[in-house]
């Protein structure tokens, strides 16, 4: 209900290492009593103390256990996100909304003293809301399901994890998911060319020698059999194992796969209008691809595109029309 592609960090980098990172310091926080050297407070940290280093200590550590797995689980499944925009472009977009949060939350705290919110919980709140609202705008809805009349979206999942998140730590949690979230909207906006940066080429060699090594990650296998004829045979030749069997059949549900010799179904215009408008180099013929790769499954077409990025269309360069030649001289009578 919360898919976003292949399980794991396949072409995901950036989101295992942050996941990384943010649960060992949370678990060494918590170990070494370190919790309250994370939280951002303005008197008498930032005020009295000049504890500015608190500005960027406050994104790395969450303060409790419950909030690591909220956000966690928030952060994992926004994976989509970066396969959708690239380790490079997810990268800066994580640094942008980190600074842009900064400057928020000491406005925030210079003006909400006056109303009693004096202090911001520790953890990456900003950036976890503020990659939020790009799943909110760019990630379509694949389906929907009612409960007692009730009509919800498969986005309903995540929104209710953030609901949980942003009333851990009230109010301060509540003004950090807000700035958070006014960090995605001013990214998305393109102020000041926000969208466009990306760190310098040398720096992002240099990530690529070092960490890329560390926190990339191989594809899930998967099974080879393509039909559910297929994959029924391969769970007889493994009869033992009922619950591979299980997972291969789920997997011919979950993927969009079609018995053999069923008729497919011609892609809606509007699936095909949806890939067009997440993927904009994308043409109409290889939307329409996608979709008869997957059975018309929308969500699972959305991943064949990010796995198989559609070509920047090639300048052919017509040469040029050879001269005329020359008119042969005319005999005079």
């Amino acid at each position: 209900m919360l898919a976003a592609g292949p399980s794991g960090f396949y072409n995901a980098p950036t989101t295992k290492g942050v996941l990384l990172v943010v649960g060992a310091l949370t678990l060494l926080s918590s170990i070494f009593q370190l919790k309250t050297d994370f939280h951002l407070q303005l008197v008498p940290h930032l005020t009295t103390h000049h504890q500015f280093w608190r500005l960027i200590t406050s994104h790395f550590a969450f303060s409790s256990s419950t909030e690591m797995l909220f956000g966690g689980l928030i952060i994992y499944h926004l994976r989509i996100i970066e396969r959708l925009f690239g380790p490079a472009k997810y990268v800066a977009f994580l640094f942008v909304s980190a600074v842009t949060c900064t400057l928020l939350n000491i406005a925030v705290l210079v003006t909400g003293s006056a109303l009693g919110l004096n202090v911001l919980p520790a953890g990456p709140y900003g950036v976890i809301f503020a990659a939020l609202y790009q799943f909110y705008s760019i990630i379509p809805t694949m389906y929907e399901f009612k409960v007692f009349g009730v009509a919800f979206t498969d986005k309903f999942f995540m929104y209710a994890l953030a609901a949980q998140l942003m009333l851990s730590h009230m109010p301060g949690s509540i003004a950090s998911a807000v700035c958070g979230l006014l960090a995605g909207a001013i990214y998305r906006s393109d102020m000041a060319g926000t969208r466009r940066w990306r760190f310098p080429e040398s720096i992002m060699r240099l990530t690529v020698k070092l960490l890329l090594p560390i926190f990339s990650s191989s594809p899930a296998i998967r099974s080879t059999a393509t039909t559910f004829e297929n994959r029924s045979s391969s769970s007889s030749r493994t009869s033992d194992r009922p619950a591979q069997a299980m997972r291969e059949y789920l997997d011919v549900l979950s993927t969009g796969g079609a018995p053999q010799g069923a008729t497919p179904r011609a892609p809606s215009e509007s699936d095909v209008s949806t890939l067009q408008s997440i993927f904009t180099t994308a043409t109409q013929e290889q939307a329409i691809q996608a979709l008869n790769a997957t059975n018309n499954n929308l969500e699972a077409a959305v991943q064949y595109l990010l796995e198989n990025p559609a070509p920047a269309p090639a300048t052919t360069n017509m040469p040029a029309p050879a001269p005329a030649p020359a008119p042969a001289p005319s005999a005079l009578p």
